[in-house]
């Protein structure tokens, strides 16, 4: 909660909340005031402990008696009475500043006349120092802010925060027709991707670009060739529907590698907080473009991807030149001479996931426990300075009325009824203070175990999801 303005002492307080600031609650305070405490000039602040006497007496207070100087303050509800109670400025002599026998000058030279003018004379003196520590209770606050939306979340309703988007750049160049394994190196390439796609966190989304695939090797269809690139998946990680996708998907001619990495900018989603590009490629660029240029840019712009470069079974120095393209796009290169390799560094992604949720969930653990916990010391400090105030307030004026007997000033009837009146006030404030002060401090303490409890079940639940996906399938 911000720290609480000071209160004006000759003029309202302003709180910082629009909604506070649009409540007339201090009309309805002095309302309730002048009809409770008869504006502190013509009768005592509190409702019990004087006789008869002395309420009648307090339509015609000694005219030596100054007013209580109410804190008007514009509260976002309806004040109780005992709230209201404490709503006026400190006296001279309040808490620390107490000095007994000022006190007692300072009242005597009043010249009170009943025990409710003595009351009122006295506190006018002692009165604690309330408003502050009141306001703060008032306006307590323990609800934690919500939790930032974790590696692979949508937040229902709203714009996308923390989504994954992975782009696959795949090359179908004639050369990724050539024998390897069972099959060809597209077949091992198709299976990779099928498999990694199909463990995708639900809430990613996946776009797969293919180049190359159009035209064929030879110089009549180079033309064709170098100009193709097409997105020919974009959406939510389905594995059913990206695989039916892929069939589809054949080797034909050469390699327009820069060209595709630069348009796959366009397929990188608006709202993407977090993507990463892969490349995968048996070859480099044979159309003449310049596929490091085209990564760095792509690195640069919109939500800055990360341009992580596959070598499918390459040879020779072939490896140096990808490794370049993926450095220029701030990623890594990985040569995969089989299958089986491409699949085992594409199951790194989860390895990634995986810490990426436990990164997530530690720091928003660390994150409610700390708010929790201010909240709690907040509803502790505001409740003890009450009680602190209501008990040296209490404590005063019982001490006076004890003197004022001493010296004969008050007889014993009237001594009694003073006292009582300061014993009974203590009593009402110093339990508010106690009671806001458990009640707070309870609801801090629950707000941040439920959150705790609900962040540690989400981070671990979806770290459980990921190491199944990627050890059990």
């Amino acid at each position: 909660m911000p720290a609480l303005p000071r209160f004006a002492r000759s003029a309202p307080v302003r709180r910082p909340r629009p909604e506070v600031r649009a409540r007339r609650a201090a009309t309805l305070l002095a309302t309730a005031l002048a009809a409770s405490l008869a504006g502190c000039t013509s009768g005592p602040v509190a409702s019990g402990g004087e006789s008869d006497e002395t309420a009648g007496a307090s339509a015609a207070p000694s005219p030596g008696i100054p007013d209580l100087v109410p804190v008007e303050y514009d509260a976002p509800r309806d004040l109780t009475g005992t709230e209201q109670l404490m709503l006026y400025e400190p006296g001279p002599f309040a808490g620390a500043a107490f000095d007994e026998a000022a006190v007692v000058d300072a009242v005597v030279a009043m010249e009170p006349d009943t025990a409710g003018e003595w009351q009122r004379a006295i506190l006018g003196q002692i009165h604690g120092d309330y408003a502050e520590a009141l306001a703060g209770t008032v306006e307590f606050r323990y609800a934690i802010d919500d939790p930032a939306a974790g590696p692979d979340r949508e937040p229902a309703g709203g714009t996308a925060v923390g989504t994954n988007h992975f782009a696959l750049v795949l090359d179908a160049s004639g050369s990724m027709a050539e024998p390897s394994g069972d099959g060809t190196r597209m077949d091992e390439a198709k299976a990779a991707l099928r498999r990694f796609v199909a463990r995708l966190p639900e809430e990613s989304t996946v776009s797969l670009r293919v180049y190359g695939d159009a035209g064929n090797t030879t110089a009549g269809g180079k033309r064709e060739s170098c100009a193709s690139s097409e997105v020919v998946y974009d959406g939510a990680a389905d594995g059913a529907r990206f695989s039916d996708t892929l069939d589809a998907v054949g080797p034909a001619g050469w390699t327009p590698l820069a060209r595709a990495i630069r348009a796959a900018a366009d397929d990188l989603p608006d709202d993407a907080t977090d993507a990463i590009v892969y490349v995968v490629t048996d070859g480099l660029e044979t159309c003449g473009g310049d596929p490091v240029t085209a990564a760095r840019d792509l690195a640069d712009g919109g939500v800055e991807p990360i341009v992580n470069v596959i070598g499918f079974h390459v040879a020779g120095a072939d490896h140096e030149d990808l490794r370049a393209i993926a450095d220029a796009g701030g990623g890594s290169y990985t040569d995969a001479g089989s299958g089986t390799e491409l699949e085992r560094h594409l199951d790194a992604e989860y390895s990634r996931l995986m810490d990426a949720w436990e990164d997530w969930r530690r720091a928003e653990l660390d994150r409610i426990d700390e708010a929790g916990r201010a909240n709690m010391a907040e509803a502790e400090e505001h409740g003890r300075a009450l009680m602190d105030a209501a008990e040296a307030e209490g404590r005063a004026g019982m001490d006076v009325a004890r003197e004022l007997g001493d010296r004969g000033v008050l007889d014993r009837d009237m001594e009694n009824a003073v006292w009582q009146f300061f014993y009974d006030r203590k009593n009402e404030l110093w339990g508010y203070g106690y009671e806001t002060k458990v009640a707070n401090w309870g609801d801090a303490y629950r707000e941040k175990v439920r959150d705790w409890g609900e962040v540690y079940d989400t981070g671990t639940s979806r770290w459980s999801e990921l190491y199944r996906e990627k050890y059990e399938n």
